[in-house]
């Protein structure tokens, strides 16, 4: 374990980039983000400037270092529009739709030159129905306030209630089915917490793990502690503080959130504000640097499976990060065409299969993943679980009870009257597969007739 935080910071970059072969082969990890800066640069110039060429060239750059990014795939159909490329254009809307992405490009001028086609009306309709409500999702309760403040989840089932956090006053309340809270815990005058943004239960060894950080939606947040972040060990029945463990002074950001803890009692917190996960591992005194990678650019969330072998780690422009704590290893989720796990906003970890809410891809959407069985970093099936529910306002932080996923429904509704969690079955939907060739012309032809 590495006793200077910023030694153990250096340490595992050094580690990410000449042990795993899989990310060492990303765009130069210290230009990758200045390059995207540049091509959106150019794209915007080009665009104002008409040249069509040179913004279909820069897209085409930007979807290659960030596939899943619906923006850059839109932009090239643009330019190919302008230039009446049907075909390229068309090829690029079939590989959207094959993502599970929605968009209506009849809404965009620039396709004007393309519409008129058996294939256009085809594939948009395809894109534009993707986005239509589906699956399966029952609203279970309702907290007042703000759905943005409850920030934190965890099944309690020492309890049988739902632990959640909040940012605006720091506290830990127990909520039933019928959404009845119960105050747990809050920081105290003189010295505690801020706002909740990470929970996660250990029933086995009774402790309830709590991540807080100074953010500036806390109330009384002061501009000299909003760079604090702390992991919190409290004892589960009683509630009673047991250990607190600082975020390591590395010069770094801190907004630490989201948590998992494993069978052995490891925790793992993301951080928020710089692409770190951290690490205390069973009776070690110290939050130490686990991972990181100039190739990650936001961390939301992570899960571990119970044995400790694996920890996933969702970045919203890259997807799922697949970490191997003893072999050393990290390699991003790969699988069949049709999966595309940018933008998510949550994610759980049951049985060999991850359950992934996507609150900010469009449409929203919450998915499953059936992995392989050998190295846990390919995924074999792909299935959507609850499509663009009318109570979806970017959705985010889960928890699984019993067979049922929970999750915040409408996070991005600051105009709601409150929170809406909604459960959705771990078995619901079915594997997507991706669209058949010959029944697309067939559908073509059968429109000419």
């Amino acid at each position: 374990m590495p006793r200077n935080p910023l030694t153990g910071i250096v340490l595992a970059m050094s580690f990410l980039l000449f042990s795993f072969p899989l990310l060492a082969k990303d765009s130069d990890a210290g230009t990758e983000a200045r390059e995207i800066a540049s091509l959106e640069q150019r794209s915007v110039e080009a665009f104002e400037a008409e040249k069509w060429a040179s913004a279909y060239a820069a897209n085409v750059k930007l979807n290659r270092l960030r596939p899943g990014e619906i923006e850059y795939l839109v932009n090239v159909v643009r330019a190919c529009g302008m230039l009446d490329r049907k075909t390229t254009a068309y090829h690029f809307m079939l590989e959207m739709q094959k993502e599970g992405m929605s968009f209506d490009f009849n809404d965009v001028a620039e396709t004007r030159l393309i519409r008129d086609t058996e294939a256009y009306e085809y594939i948009n309709d395809l894109l534009v129905k993707a986005g239509e409500p589906a699956g399966t999702g029952r609203p279970v309760f309702t907290l007042q306030g703000q759905p943005a403040n409850f920030s934190a989840m965890a099944w309690d089932p020492s309890r049988k209630k739902f632990l959640v956090g909040t940012m605006d006053t720091g506290r830990i309340l127990a909520v039933s089915d019928t959404g009845e809270t119960e105050l747990l815990a809050e920081p105290g005058k003189s010295k505690g917490w801020w706002s909740v943004t990470g929970l996660a239960v250990d029933p086995e060894r009774d402790r309830l793990w709590v991540v807080s950080a100074a953010n500036p939606a806390f109330t009384g947040a002061r501009e000299d502690i909003v760079n604090q972040s702390v992991l919190l060990e409290f004892e589960l029945a009683s509630l009673k503080l047991l250990a607190s463990f600082d975020a390591p002074a590395d010069g770094l950001k801190h907004a630490l959130g989201s948590m998992a803890v494993a069978d052995d009692g490891t925790v793992y917190v993301v951080n928020h504000a710089d692409p770190v996960i951290y690490r205390k591992v069973p009776y070690g005194d110290v939050l130490v640097p686990f991972f990181t990678s100039p190739n990650l650019r936001s961390l939301s969330d992570i899960a571990v499976t119970e044995n400790n072998s694996r920890i996933f780690a969702t970045d919203v422009a890259k997807g799922v990060l697949v970490i191997d704590p003893v072999a050393e290893q990290a390699a991003y989720l790969s699988g069949p065409e049709s999966m595309n796990l940018a933008e998510a906003t949550a994610i759980e970890y049951r049985n060999g299969q991850l359950f992934i809410v996507q609150g900010g891809f469009s449409p929203q959407r919450v998915v499953r993943l059936d992995l392989d069985g050998v190295s846990g970093t390919v995924v074999e099936a792909v299935s959507p679980m609850a499509i663009a529910l009318k109570e979806f306002h970017r959705p985010a932080v889960s928890a699984i009870r019993d067979d049922d996923l929970f999750y915040f429904a409408n996070t991005g509704q600051p105009d709601a009257d409150g929170a809406i969690v909604v459960s959705t079955p771990l078995s619901a939907g079915s594997e997507v597969t991706p669209p058949d060739m010959r029944q697309f012309e067939e559908a073509l032809r059968s429109r000419t007739q």
